[in-house]
């Protein structure tokens, strides 16, 4: 109330890490334990759309199907981020499928908007095809926009903001009378 925020009207932007915990958002938000010991706790986690610039989406096929990148392989220079599980390979399968948007992929999701470069070395584009392609097989409604002959990232993003601004502006602000 303080900040007169609509708890109704919420859709997270990332990149690349910060694009998967949007995604983790979209996929797996929800509404807090109603008994939960603070107050906090017990508010929605719940998102009415989401957008992810070149995310990861499913660290157990990462690039191709069967390729382990919790903390080894691609993302072997990212171990610490992944803690301690990713030591021994049940560790990590448990927690590849925990972390992994795409397993979370449902019916009723918030709309999605995905931007990704088609020449990304360290998150394949592979990982938002094949996001896109659980969500269409959920019916939930999902975009991507794919940025020929770029990386992990690009240095003028102005346009996809442009364009992330007003997916927010259709998919959050109120219907006009």
């Amino acid at each position: 109330k303080r900040f007169e925020i609509d708890r109704d009207h919420l859709g997270p932007i990332g990149g690349s890490a910060g694009g998967h915990l949007s995604l983790t958002l979209a996929t797996q938000g929800g509404p807090g334990p109603a008994d939960a010991k603070d107050p906090v706790d017990r508010e929605s986690s719940a998102v009415q759309a989401a957008v992810a610039f070149f995310p990861p989406t499913d660290f157990l096929n990462y690039g191709k199907s069967g390729v382990d990148a919790v903390g080894v392989g691609p993302l072997k220079n990212f171990r610490g981020a992944f803690g301690l599980r990713a030591a021994t390979a049940e560790g990590r399968a448990a927690l590849g499928k925990e972390i992994s948007p795409i397993y979370f992929v449902h019916a009723g999701m918030p709309p999605i908007l995905i931007f990704h470069g088609d020449a990304d070395t360290l998150v394949p584009i592979q990982q938002s095809k094949v996001f896109v392609d659980k969500c269409d097989e959920a019916h939930s409604p999902v975009k991507l926009i794919v940025r020929e002959g770029k990386g992990h990232g690009w240095p003028d993003l102005g346009q996809e903001l442009s364009i992330a601004a007003d997916f927010f502006d259709q998919q959050l602000l109120p219907a006009k009378q």
